[in-house]
């Protein structure tokens, strides 16, 4: 058996769910073979759910949690 022909009896034997993530793993190399710049593909399997004002905050809640704790400088 070749190296191509077991590529495809794996991809064949994979369950439908995870078929996709080896479709996109295999069109990154293929893209990066050709001399293509790999595209990043992002998913999103669950929403935020969290403050609104989250992001603006960051910096206070960093310092709250820091407060009481022994100050490293680099």
């Amino acid at each position: 058996m070749t190296v191509r022909e077991e590529a495809h009896r794996l991809l064949d034997s994979l369950p439908d769910d995870r078929l996709m993530d080896a479709i996109e793993l295999l069109r990154e190399w293929a893209e990066v073979e050709r001399g293509e710049r790999p595209r990043r593909r992002f998913r999103t399997t669950a929403s935020f759910d969290g403050d609104p004002d989250l992001g603006e905050r960051a910096k206070d809640l960093a310092r709250e949690a820091w407060d009481g704790q022994e100050r490293r400088t680099a």
